[in-house]
């Protein structure tokens, strides 16, 4: 990229994160998702590219604003990877872990995948190589814990505390390691993994369009990461199928969803959470705190912003 375009990007977390923040603790869960996707589309749509809107996991869902297909002004053809509000109802209702994050790569730099569950193994590059999603936990934590040169005692799990996650949490427990639960935000839990913040591995279901955000942020940072799509009947085949994806028990890594290097990531915190702090509101503006990295070159920036404003973002 000549362009940083994760400097570009981050611009619009920023601003979908002060939209969502404006909201933040009210109980209104469509206005603070709708506010923040509309904010992330219209300041993306400044940019100087011909972008394509990749794996919106509410697209078609009623009473929450459509994200149209292109963004930009016109330049360069670019994937882009949109997540306006991450933890949504997490945000809605004043608690950690809701960010807002973007991607944007090379025009076919980012697989497209349908809107499901998938299983997640998440861990730094100090661990890269060494879990395999089809092993047991117990496995994995002990290898992670190996490659980390830590006791397993010592050895700190991030999952979502869901029902469907009651057997993995109890099969952590065995193994002696720490558990961190958190009720949304899985992207967050998966950057603190990758950058060793606290967490050592994530792990367990979230979304499929999620699990290509954190591919791109391996990408960046490095890192490894095994997914699983769960396919509960034939329409979600298809769905699959329409992506291109007729393999139903492949394995997806870093390189199946992220296919250039030529890639930026960029992510606003809008409550406090595991990677980044949420808004600050101030007299006069907010604080917003932010990270970029770039796939070229590797480098990574954590940036802390003050805004000016009278009312309202400015977009």
């Amino acid at each position: 990229m000549d362009i940083n375009y994760g400097m570009e990007i981050v611009r619009a977390t920023e601003i979908a994160a002060l939209s969502a923040a404006r909201l933040q603790g009210l109980g209104e869960v469509d206005n603070i998702l709708n506010a923040t996707r509309e904010a992330l589309y219209k300041t993306l749509n400044r940019l100087q590219i011909d972008g394509t809107i990749k794996n919106d996991r509410f697209t078609g869902r009623e009473f929450t604003f459509q994200m149209p297909e292109k963004v930009g002004k016109g330049g360069p053809k670019k994937d882009v990877l949109a997540i306006a509000l991450e933890g949504h109802n997490a945000a809605a209702i004043g608690r950690n872990n809701a960010i807002s994050c973007t991607v944007l790569a090379e025009e076919g730099g980012i697989q497209g995948l349908p809107n499901l569950s998938m299983f997640k193994i998440v861990v730094g590059p100090e661990a890269y190589g060494v879990v395999d999603i089809l092993q047991p936990p117990a496995i994995n934590i002990k290898r992670v814990s190996r490659a980390l040169k830590k006791y397993t005692e010592s050895v700190t799990v991030c999952i979502l505390d869901h029902a469907r996650h009651h057997r993995l949490i109890h099969e952590v427990k065995e193994t002696g390691a720490r558990i961190k639960l958190i009720s949304e935000g899985e992207i967050s839990g998966c950057l603190a993994a990758i950058m060793g913040q606290k967490v050592d591995i994530f792990m367990g279901y979230g979304f499929s369009p999620e699990g290509v955000m954190i591919a791109a942020a391996i990408k960046c940072l490095g890192g490894y990461f095994e997914g699983k799509i769960f396919y509960e009947n034939e329409r979600d085949k298809e769905q699959a199928r329409a992506q291109g994806i007729d393999d139903f028990e492949k394995i997806f890594r870093t390189e199946d969803l992220i296919l250039t290097n030529d890639v930026a990531i960029a992510a606003t915190g809008v409550t406090d959470g595991k990677f980044l702090e949420g808004v600050d509101l101030t007299p006069n503006g907010a604080i917003t705190h932010s990270f970029i990295a770039r796939g070229q070159s590797h480098t990574y920036r954590k940036l802390e912003t003050r805004h000016f404003f009278d009312y309202k973002p400015v977009y």
